[in-house]
């Protein structure tokens, strides 16, 4: 082989090697460039209190992110949860789809209050859900809360604020149920009428999920599945000598797992 073969393989070769470590500098570059532009969205756990207006059926028909200690308890707010931005980039054409299948649910109150003769109804319609106490019937539209928009949300460095999203109040109503049922539960199973039985509920609780999707700035969509599961850290007995109009029935948190 002469020199200049020699000479010609090896630019060849440096040739390539430049041309492999363009391509290596273009592909990190690209990377950077997508996370410079990708959002992250996350949901912190959310307080919740459920205040009554019924001292006989101590079930929580008013429900606020914070305590209320006023004479009287007043929801200026539906309660909501929030979503926050943690990436490097904006957010855009977030959209919450929510998925309930409260049937279980709404089974297991219908049978718990039959055998129980307590006077609290609810059904499946087609629309929505039907729920009473006495005779005191409302309807409330679910599918309305099928699904959730919002135009965009900024990154945590440029804002603080995160996007306000209410829940569907078919969810705290079954939910309000449910806990007055499984405490009227506890109460026959114990010869104590203020302690807790720890045999296992006939009362299931409703299943909440939705996905949550959104969109960066290049045009690449992104989706993450949460299931809602509620905390109690408070449960208050209807005890008929006590004052329980101003006093909240329920106080906990509501979980958002992202499902895997």
């Amino acid at each position: 082989m002469t020199i200049e073969q020699t000479i010609s393989i090896l630019g060849q070769i440096a040739t390539w090697v430049t041309v492999i470590l363009v391509f290596f500098t273009l592909r990190e570059m690209e990377k950077q460039r997508k996370a410079s532009q990708k959002p992250e969205l996350i949901i912190p756990n959310m307080p919740i209190w459920g205040y009554a207006d019924n001292n006989e059926f101590f079930i929580s028909s008013n429900w606020s992110n914070k305590e209320l200690k006023n004479d009287k308890a007043e929801i200026k707010e539906f309660p909501h949860f929030i979503i926050y931005n943690i990436g490097a980039g904006a957010a855009k054409e977030i959209n919450i789809a929510w998925d309930f299948d409260f049937s279980d649910n709404i089974k297991s109150i219908q049978d718990y209050c039959y055998h129980n003769s307590i006077p609290v109804v609810v059904s499946l319609q087609e629309d929505g859900l039907k729920a009473g106490i006495n005779g005191n019937e409302t309807f409330i539209y679910t599918k309305t809360f099928l699904n959730n928009t919002h135009s965009y949300l900024m990154p945590a460095s440029v804002t603080s604020q995160g996007i306000k999203s209410s829940l569907p109040l078919a969810f705290l109503t079954l939910l309000s149920i449910s806990i007055f049922l499984d405490i009227h539960q506890s109460q026959k199973k114990s010869n104590n009428k203020n302690v807790f039985s720890t045999e296992e509920s006939l009362i299931k609780s409703p299943a909440l999920s939705f996905t949550l999707s959104y969109v960066d700035i290049g045009g690449e969509k992104y989706t993450k599945k949460i299931r809602v599961a509620f905390q109690p850290s408070v449960i208050r007995f209807p005890l008929k000598d006590r004052e329980l109009l101003n006093l909240a029935a329920f106080q906990g948190v509501l979980e958002f797992k992202e499902k895997k």
